[in-house]
């Protein structure tokens, strides 16, 4: 099963660069990135190289799409479904997190009771900046699911999580570069913090290498530190 589910990671990243023609108001899109590592929010997810799929089907303001990880000879993967409303600059968002073969969570993709569910989800709203605005600001909260953890200092109480971010977005010649600082307002036995904390700084640069006149690899490079953890991390990403 493993290796279906690479080789069919590996078609898609074949794929990738196709993308369905718009008809009418309705845009059908899919890629897929190739990471040296997949570090999210401070966290690095594994230790070996993940290809990460990904797909939308987008009416004017309104998006359904679909992303996964699947870490190469490791065991970490990811599947993710949304939903996105996007309206102006601003977008609300509601996503469903899903972990096969992570141990300890129900592996039933089709199980969501929430006291049993292997799945986690996020609401989320932001804000995606503009010409006049260098910033992009996010904020979301877990609201469902296996990331419903105990309060780290008292375990008879839930916790619903909280990230935010805050993103300077700039360029220099032919480059795109973001500045980023997420933090979690509160404890969270999630993101591993007992108060307010800086969970996700650095920064990023993006740059589209071009291989033929037609053809060109974008390429994002990413430095980022988790204070609250101690640690640093550097991840490479290209997008086919």
């Amino acid at each position: 099963m493993k290796t279906k589910i690479i080789i069919f990671s590996l078609i898609i990243f074949a794929a990738s660069s196709l993308q369905a023609q718009e008809k009418s108001d309705v845009n059908i899109s899919f890629g897929s990135d190739l990471a040296s590592s997949y570090v999210w929010r401070g966290f690095q997810q594994g230790t070996m190289p993940a290809v990460q799929p990904w797909g939308e089907l987008s009416y004017k303001g309104f998006t359904l799409g679909t992303w996964g990880s699947y870490e190469l000879g490791g065991t970490n993967k990811e599947i993710d479904i949304y939903a996105k409303y996007t309206y102006s600059n601003f977008s609300l968002q509601f996503i469903d997190l899903f972990f096969p073969g992570y141990v300890g969570l129900n592996q039933d993709f089709f199980n969501f009771k929430n006291s049993e569910t292997g799945h986690a989800a996020e609401l989320a709203l932001s804000f995606n900046g503009s010409e006049t605005i260098p910033f992009s600001v996010y904020g979301g909260m877990i609201v469902y699911g296996a990331a419903i953890d105990p309060k780290v200092t008292d375990m008879s109480k839930t916790n619903k999580s909280s990230y935010f971010e805050i993103n300077y977005l700039g360029e220099a010649k032919d480059l795109n570069y973001t500045i980023f600082a997420g933090f979690t307002p509160s404890e969270s036995a999630l993101y591993a913090t007992t108060e307010f904390s800086f969970i996700n700084v650095g920064f990023s640069v993006k740059k589209a290498i071009k291989i033929t006149d037609q053809f060109s690899v974008p390429l994002k490079l990413t430095v980022a530190s988790n204070p609250n953890a101690k640690k640093l991390f550097l991840a490479m990403v290209a997008s086919f």
